[in-house]
This record gives structure tokens, C-alpha cells and sequence, in this order.
């Protein structure tokens, strides 16, 4: 398909060339014209072809005739749609992650599986989080906890982390809270930290760093 279009190309720009003004009965420059609005339709070269075999332009016409056959043994549209439609598959194959609201104060993450409709039942599981300070601004935690409790996030604990020297802040959790936190770190622009274990009352947590005034 690329050598193809790349021959259409070519053959455009021979078509779009410098040639001087068309006289009123002139019936190639506006042929060349529709071969420009639609390159993929071989009747347009065809026409073309007549038209330079009729004005003697032999060598011209063969190779318009060249295009037309080639465009209608290779329908690129068709190209263009199979395309579309594997793509379309391969997104339908692949496992999805939706945050449903709860409550005021409760999300839950819903694990749909590959292949599975928006109708099946999704595996869901409910965030609970602690909020960490690591850099020493007083009342950073809750600031962050307010914020997230806006979207739904319920935080379960605010913490302090001494001596407040934590350069960069951070997401923590555990391997089977992946998703719901790749969605928390895309909300908050913050890297991610997989942790092999943690306390039983928090499922991941945010700690603040001398970076917080970039949390938005």
C-alpha cells in the first residue's frame, strides 16, 4: 500500500505541474483538477488518460492508465477500514478500568474484563487511603484529603513522616491496587512506588514531598 500511495504522489504532482493557463476548451487541466480532489478513484485517471490520449500526449496517458488499473486492483478505502476494524478489536480485547462514585467520601474501582460487555459484572474494590506528610507544611495532608475528597476518594488516615525530608512526593501501593492507582497518579501527576506490603487500615498512600505546591 505505501508504494501505492507514494505512486499517487507522484502522479499528482505531475498532474498539479506548472502548465500555463487552460483555455476555456481545455479538458485536461480539469480532469487533473478532479484527480487532485479525489486521488483514489481510478475513473478520474481514466478520464485523464482519454483526455492526454487525445491530445496526443501518449506517454502521459499510458501511465494514467497504469494508475487507474493499480487503484482498482488495490482498493485502499478497503485498506483504510480492515485498518479500522483490527483496531476496533484490539481495543475490545484488551481489560478496562472505571472509578464509580459511591458516595460523598467512597470510589470504586471496577475491573471490567477483556472481551466483556458494559453490562457484566466487574471485579470492584474500595479505595481507602493514607495521606502522608513528608515535607512539613502544616496542614498539607488534610489540604490533599479535602481535594481528593471532592472526587470521591475517601482518606482514611493523615500521617506525618519525620524529619519532613522527603524531596519528592509519591504513590505507594501494592501490586493488586495497580489500576486504581495509575488512575490516582494520572489525577495527581504524582510517579508511582510498588510496595510489597502495608497496613491493614489504608490499601496505598500519598506521601507529600517539598514538591507539593506542583499538585494541582
Amino acid at each position: 500500500m505505501n508504494k501505492l500511495l507514494i505512486t499517487t504522489s507522484l502522479l499528482l504532482a505531475a498532474c498539479s505541474g506548472a502548465r500555463a493557463p487552460a483555455p476555456v476548451d481545455d479538458p485536461i487541466t480539469p480532469l487533473e483538477q478532479a484527480c487532485l480532489r479525489e486521488p483514489l478513484d481510478p475513473a478520474r485517471w481514466e478520464q485523464l488518460a482519454a483526455a492526454l490520449s487525445a491530445a496526443g500526449e501518449r506517454e502521459r496517458a499510458a501511465t494514467m492508465y497504469l494508475q487507474a488499473a493499480s487503484l482498482r486492483r488495490h482498493d485502499v478505502r478497503q485498506d483504510y477500514t480492515i485498518v479500522k476494524q483490527a483496531r476496533d478489536e484490539a481495543a475490545a480485547d484488551m481489560p478496562r478500568t472505571q472509578i464509580k462514585r459511591l458516595g460523598p467520601a467512597l470510589v470504586e474501582v471496577q475491573r471490567i474484563a477483556a472481551g466483556a460487555s458494559e453490562t457484566a459484572a466487574p471485579t470492584s474494590m474500595p479505595l481507602r487511603l493514607e495521606i502522608s506528610n513528608g515535607n512539613g507544611v502544616a496542614g498539607a495532608a488534610a489540604r490533599l484529603a479535602r481535594l481528593l475528597e471532592a472526587d470521591g476518594v475517601k482518606t482514611v488516615r493523615l500521617s506525618n513522616l519525620r524529619p519532613f525530608v522527603v524531596p519528592l512526593s509519591r504513590i505507594e501501593y501494592p501490586r493488586a491496587q495497580q489500576a486504581t492507582a495509575q488512575a490516582l497518579s494520572k489525577r495527581l501527576g504524582l510517579p508511582l512506588q510498588q510496595r510489597s506490603g502495608g497496613p491493614a487500615y489504608a490499601d496505598m498512600r500519598i506521601v507529600l514531598g517539598h514538591d507539593i505546591r506542583v499538585l494541582k
